[in-house]
């Protein structure tokens, strides 16, 4: 079950994208099946582009105005921003994490 609020989600759209590219442009230049399965560079290289294009789309996404509204009440202002998050982890974070998970992988393979 993948958990998401706001655009979270495309952490995990960006990720898939990166690799699959990675994997075909790999086989396609190598001419190999079974090259991007035994290398870990590719998948490396896959990570940490999506860490990147998810570290500049977490930017752009907090940029983003927030609301101000005023409570009847107390005339206290409460600021309303919306949250971006996949698996309950900010969107901000997950760049650092795919990065991670590329040098796990480039160490790890078949």
């Amino acid at each position: 079950m993948i958990i998401w609020k706001g655009a979270g989600f495309m952490v995990a759209v960006i990720a898939f994208l990166m690799m699959l590219l990675s994997e075909l442009s790999v086989e396609t230049v190598f001419g190999d099946e079974h090259y991007y399965q035994a290398h870990g560079w590719p998948k490396l290289l896959a990570f940490v582009i999506a860490g990147g294009l998810v570290f500049f789309w977490a930017r752009y996404l907090n940029q983003k105005q927030a609301k101000v509204f005023i409570e009847k009440e107390t005339g206290k202002e409460v600021i309303m921003k919306p949250e971006h998050s996949l698996f309950f982890i900010n969107v901000g974070y997950w760049s650092y994490i795919l990065f991670a998970l590329g040098l796990i992988f480039f160490f790890v393979t078949e």
